[in-house]
């Protein structure tokens, strides 16, 4: 058995290929769509590949490296996809079909600025090798186990009855969490767990007895915590206030809240926790002040959900990688009493509950 896993996103499209045992055969990613696209496989540059413009032609190209090496796309046993958005009809992995296909699509207006590559790639994929499972699993899907009374907005209800309520992102990868802390701990899963998934896009997660009961990132993926370019949770009378005076059409306010802003815009240098750093400049300092202080409120107010904190995970790049960035939010929630021996890195690894899920399904 081989199993293929695609992660599309809007200026990359990462593959790997599991085995039998789940064991990862190789790695890599066509990366820099839209600027300086190339291939790289098991993190080392391969080559330029400047024709591609979209991650669905960077399929085209990381399915002939995997052909050249071996990997057949038609010969996969199940392809996974990581599709960030399943709404609330789809809440766990599903082999797509036309009808599922066309179900999908039509939920593009609930993360426009990330659903349309990923169906973009399945809807390729299974042109390529029409013969193999193409199994779709949700970033969203974790969350379905929120109590109802964490989805909702403070808006009128008929706009709950329209999908306009809080879903949640990065559920695959808190999915991972739950199911490696144990392994890696060598202890049994601990109940009212907080996990932390810092990276560009981040986010922080309730977990009660390995369940989603709250999470921070809720209709779309620019709530909750500040990020690299993204606002995280702000004023929404800020919003109107910059339509109505600096005249922001849709779209200049859409680029500014998801792709200006976050530590981008605090420090005017850079959205790469490790620029800021290692920068001394006043800008970096108080961007990465900022963050932290950020993320340890919002950390806080998942509490209620918990009753409680047993144990703490980071996970993602920032999380895994960015030790002052950890000891600083850590040092913002002292009173919460969590022991560093209860305080883990639990390393991001979407792709292979991906895998985990076709291996089930297939």
């Amino acid at each position: 058995m081989k199993i293929l896993v695609l992660n599309a996103g809007s200026s990359s499209l990462k593959f790997a290929v599991f085995g039998a045992g789940l064991d990862l055969i190789v790695k890599g990613q066509v990366a820099g769509i839209g600027s300086t696209p190339r291939l790289e496989v098991d993190g080392h540059p391969t080559r330029e590949v400047p024709h591609v413009t979209s991650p669905s032609e960077g399929l085209l190209v990381a399915a002939e490296w995997l052909s050249d090496h071996g990997h057949e796309p038609d010969r996969f046993n199940g392809i996974g996809h990581r599709i960030v958005h399943g709404g609330t009809k789809y809440i766990s992995p599903v082999t797509v079909n036309d009808s599922i296909q066309h179900d999908l699509e039509a939920l593009r207006a609930l993360a426009p600025l990330h659903l349309p590559f990923g169906l973009g790639v399945l809807r390729e994929m299974r042109r390529v090798a029409p013969e193999v499972p193409n199994i779709a699993c949700f970033d969203t899907a974790f969350h379905a186990t929120q109590p109802e009374l964490a989805t909702r907005l403070p808006l009128p209800r008929i706009y709950f009855d329209k999908g306009y309520r809080r879903y949640g992102f990065h559920g695959l990868n808190y999915e991972h969490v739950v199911e490696a802390l144990p392994r890696i701990s060598g202890r049994p899963l601990p109940r009212r767990l907080l996990a932390a998934h810092l990276g560009s896009g981040a986010s922080m997660c309730a977990i009660l007895d390995g369940k989603s009961v709250g999470t921070t990132m809720g209709f779309s993926t620019a709530d909750g915590l500040v990020m690299g370019t993204r606002t995280g949770s702000i004023d929404p009378g800020v919003l109107v206030a910059l339509m109505r005076d600096e005249h922001l059409s849709l779209n200049e306010l859409e680029d500014l809240l998801y792709r200006k802003s976050g530590l981008l815009g605090l420090s005017g240098i850079s959205p790469d926790m490790r620029v800021l750093l290692a920068s001394d400049r006043t800008e970096a300092i108080e961007a990465v002040d900022y963050y932290c202080y950020s993320a340890a409120r919002h950390a806080a107010s998942l509490i209620p959900a918990l009753g409680g904190v047993d144990a703490f995970v980071f996970t993602g790049g920032v999380g895994e990688n960015a030790g002052p960035v950890r000891a600083r939010i850590m040092s913002h929630l002292k009173w919460l009493e969590v022991p560093p021996s209860q305080v883990y890195v639990v390393p991001a690894n979407e792709e292979l509950t991906i895998a985990r899920h076709v291996k089930e399904l297939g």
